[in-house]
């Protein structure tokens, strides 16, 4: 595959390969940023909204001011690129699924943690009886110890299974996700709270970029 892309002159290496630079790059900084929010903030997880936004809005602005050389040039074919064809519909599809599996996860994990309180605590004793303590800490052992009783079939049967549960036994769904949440030390809600976050931030950006496209009348390739 060659680096160089000489029948467009607007790329200076191949587009794939310029994708990869520009993806790579984001990963680097936003990775840092999000484990930083998580030391600050702990548990207050709503303190983290904002920061997408202001790097991506930092990025699109000194791009725009020709401050960042190739990369600026690079990252604005990359989300001009993101509004057009069929990276434009997997993009918003991929966007609408994160966002309602992430709002439909937490309300769950919510809601066995509520609504369905006691029979969360059924569960939580089901497993005490049989040598299992669930804690509110992340507890490796435990997780070993409920996996080595189910068989990989089963594991695959069970999470083929979960989807109808939201519609057939929406409490049982819930309690599962709530004993799960509690079984990885919060972990799961932490990270499905972080993913609507930013599918929120990224929805905003897509405004934003849409906007910038129209109003500027680009027309990268």
């Amino acid at each position: 595959m060659a680096l160089i892309k000489k029948s467009d002159s607007d790329y200076l290496l191949h587009p794939f390969l310029e994708f990869l630079i520009v993806a790579i790059s984001l990963i680097a900084i936003l990775v840092p940023l999000r484990i930083f929010s998580k030391i600050i903030f702990i548990d207050e997880w709503i303190g983290a909204i904002g920061i997408i936004t202001v790097v991506f809005g930092l990025m699109l602005y000194l791009s725009k001011k020709e401050k960042l050389g190739i990369f600026g040039k690079m990252f604005i074919r990359q989300i001009t690129k993101n509004h057009k064809g069929k990276r434009k519909w997997i993009i918003y599809s991929q966007t609408g699924l994160f966002l309602s599996m992430g709002i439909m996860t937490i309300f769950c994990i919510h809601a066995g943690n509520t609504e369905y309180h006691v029979l969360k605590e059924q569960v939580i004793s089901e497993f005490e009886n049989q040598g299992i303590l669930i804690g509110s800490e992340l507890n490796f052992d435990a997780i070993d110890q409920i996996s080595s009783q189910v068989t990989p079939e089963e594991q695959v049967g069970a999470i083929a299974a979960l989807p109808m549960l939201t519609i057939q036994n929406f409490e049982i769904f819930s309690v599962v996700l709530a004993v799960t949440d509690q079984l990885m030390g919060g972990w799961v809600l932490y990270f499905w709270q972080i993913m609507v976050i930013e599918t929120i931030e990224v929805t905003i950006f897509l405004g934003i970029t849409r906007k910038f496209i129209f109003k500027n009348n680009l027309n990268i390739k």
